[in-house]
């Protein structure tokens, strides 16, 4: 494989090639300047005594690699009307975004004409309609699945998770679940045999923690033993307050209204996830909102009673 200088300048010129300094043998590096193009490249000679045609120089190599993809504009155009879209710009090559009109959705986009040729759909818009139209329930089939869970529907069926009315066919009460939520294992939440009843006799209780000189507003059940109360006393807190009311529903009703009011006046969240595991969201600064104001607050939105019915007399 050993050349001489001459032989080795004249397999370079052949390449097109002209060297621009002496020859350093067949394994080095040779500087040399491409006739084609002018670039200075430093090939191998080894590298173009093989069999490949392609171009020694790096340049011309990219560019013939380019015409050799690149593909006629006219026949370009007529492949992208074919896939639905109208081209709004000159074609430059495959691999360069091509702005265009997508039939399907009437938007610009602006795909490659690679990926069309490589089976893409070219437009976000019109992929995402497939896909929800493929993953969109049928509102029959979604109307069936709460009726089995024993609740029947009283408005037309949005999505998956969007609160659905419905009626229990066991309790007769009206409730919002979601239908993801139903065909997880959900129920009617008044019929539910686990958690916090709110059908049943609740309380709404008033909390408070010394070394944390925080307070808590929260709700729990007024015939459960082992309740939020009994948790809350394990870590450190104090009952101060509880009053009982007619239901579960009751209870957050004034719950959420004392928490609204105290949110908007600007008292924000006292503690965190780490000192109070279990609703950490409920609580403020004693300093600033007393365990009395809390039990003054529960009082004025004590639930009105229902009225009597009247007697029927027989």
């Amino acid at each position: 494989m050993r050349h001489d200088a001459e032989t080795a300048a004249a397999v370079m010129r052949e390449a097109g090639l002209e060297p621009l300094e002496p020859y350093p043998g067949t394994a080095f590096p040779w500087k040399s300047r491409c006739t084609r193009c002018g670039s200075i490249v430093s090939p191998r000679l080894g590298s173009l005594t093989g069999q490949s045609r392609r171009p020694a120089c790096k340049r011309c190599a990219d560019r013939a690699n380019g015409e050799a993809q690149r593909h006629d504009e006219d026949l370009a155009v007529a492949e992208m009307r074919e896939h639905g879209f109208e081209p709004q710009e000159p074609y430059r090559g495959v691999k360069y975004p091509w702005r265009c009109l997508c039939h399907g959705c009437g938007t610009i986009t602006s795909p490659t004409f690679g990926s069309i040729l490589a089976g893409q759909s070219g437009c976000r818009r019109c992929a995402d309609l497939r896909a929800g139209a493929a993953r969109r329930e049928d509102p029959e089939r979604a109307a069936a699945s709460m009726r089995e869970a024993g609740l029947e529907p009283l408005e037309p069926y949005g999505t998956t998770m969007t609160p659905w009315r419905c009626r229990c066919t066991t309790c007769g009460r009206t409730s919002t679940p979601t239908l993801a939520k139903i065909r997880s294992g959900r129920g009617c939440k008044y019929c539910a045999r686990f958690g916090f009843d709110r059908a049943a006799p609740a309380r709404v209780y008033v909390v408070t923690h010394a070394q944390h000189g925080a307070v808590k507003i929260g709700v729990a059940g007024a015939l459960q033993r082992n309740d939020r109360i009994a948790q809350h006393r394990r870590l450190g807190w104090t009952l101060f307050y509880e009053n009982h009311v007619p239901t579960g529903d009751d209870a957050l009703a004034v719950e959420q209204t004392i928490l609204r009011r105290l949110r908007a006046a600007g008292h924000g969240v006292f503690l965190t996830a780490v000192q109070m595991p279990n609703g950490w969201t409920e609580t403020f600064d004693a300093a600033r909102v007393t365990a009395a104001q809390l039990r003054d607050a529960i009082r004025e939105h004590q639930p009105t009673p229902a009225p009597p019915e009247p007697l029927t007399l027989f």
